[in-house]
């Protein structure tokens, strides 16, 4: 985290209501770039869109031809989370960093790919994905540590949270023994301390990956809309970190809503980033947030000229609904009501 940080022209600072924050290290136009390019610390396809994103860097597959991609988990079915890389480049760092350990282990992670269909879920797939990363030693159990979490009181979390944990060290077991001991015990860190943790920093922290169509794609019957679309629903709201620019409680309650807000979202998938977390919530925010790399990699902009000193914000949620809905969103979602200037002026 410091060493990403470090690189851009911001200053970590303290907010008086929102803890860490990011501010302006010098003076920046409107449009100019504050992050050229943020690499994802993890990211994952939702379970819908298994046959349009391309499974480790979420580009959409109409934007490649057909006869580049590569099937996931050597060909089979993967526990019914198979999907396609979009090139041999993607298959080949999946492999590399994650996907040996994930296609070792077989059906062994079809209890927890029904249990995220069941419920909508995207985080435990995300977090299974750093889970073999590390059994790979490709990752280290502290990598999310620096981002904010949920602190549960020590020994109480989720049941379910708990239950998902059990599947992935299932499927690692499964993983480790068919490659005959090759993670080197490597997966006795994924523990379910370190799931809880992970897990509650991914409710806080995921953004929802919002990549333009391809303007020329290659759509096909296996690119084709399925009818299943992501989106919002009155059930829940999607990855919290949603980023719409504005168009011209108790604990256990925010928790509550937390957990219910993890529904699969109208996007390719979900990615949780470093630097791009520290940035704090307005809606009125002087950065926006894009992805118009064609893939995971993320963009950030100053929507208008921002001063040096200043807060950079970004938006949490649809910036052009009404007070009432934005800070209904918010509150269900994080647990606050917000103050911001413009939510002030339209709502008092």
């Amino acid at each position: 985290m410091d060493a990403e940080v470090s690189a851009l022209d911001v200053i970590v600072g303290h907010t008086e209501r929102s803890g860490r924050g990011i501010y302006a290290g010098r003076d920046f136009r409107q449009g100019e770039v504050v992050i050229e390019r943020a690499e994802p610390l993890v990211a994952h396809p939702t379970l819908r869109n298994l046959r349009t994103s391309c499974y480790h860097c979420l580009k959409p597959l109409a934007a490649v031809p057909r006869e580049s991609r590569v099937p996931t988990h050597g060909g089979r079915a993967g526990g019914g989370a198979a999907g396609h890389f979009c090139c041999d480049a993607c298959a080949d760092a999946a492999h590399a960093t994650y996907h040996d350990a994930e296609t070792a282990a077989g059906d062994a992670v079809a209890p927890l790919v029904a249990h995220c269909t069941q419920h909508g879920l995207k985080f435990p797939l995300a977090a299974a994905r750093m889970a073999y990363a590390i059994a790979q030693g490709n990752a280290d159990p502290r990598d999310a540590d620096a981002l904010v979490r949920v602190n549960f009181p020590r020994g109480v979390a989720p049941g379910a949270w708990l239950d998902e944990h059990a599947m992935i060290k299932l499927a690692l077991a499964r993983g480790d023994a068919v490659r005959g001991g090759a993670f080197g015990g490597r997966a006795s860190e994924v523990t379910a301390e370190w799931y809880v943790g992970v897990v509650s920093r991914m409710h806080l922290n995921a953004f929802r990956v919002e990549i333009p169509p391809p303007a020329v794609g290659n759509r096909d019957a296996d690119t084709a809309d399925d009818g299943h679309h992501d989106c919002d629903g009155p059930g829940g709201s999607c990855d919290h970190h949603s980023h719409h620019s504005p168009a011209a409680s108790s604990f256990k309650a925010s928790l509550e809503a937390a957990l219910a807000s993890s529904e699969t979202g109208d996007a390719a998938g979900t990615a949780t980033y470093l630097a791009p977390s520290l940035f704090n919530h307005s809606c009125d925010p002087n950065v926006d947030v894009a992805w118009v790399g064609g893939d995971a990699g993320m963009r950030m902009r100053t929507r208008v000229d921002v001063a040096r000193g200043a807060e950079l914000t970004i938006c949490y949620t649809d910036g052009g609904a009404p007070v009432d809905a934005r800070r209904g969103a918010l509150e269900h979602a994080y647990g606050f009501v917000c103050r911001c200037e413009r939510c002030v002026e339209e709502g008092g």
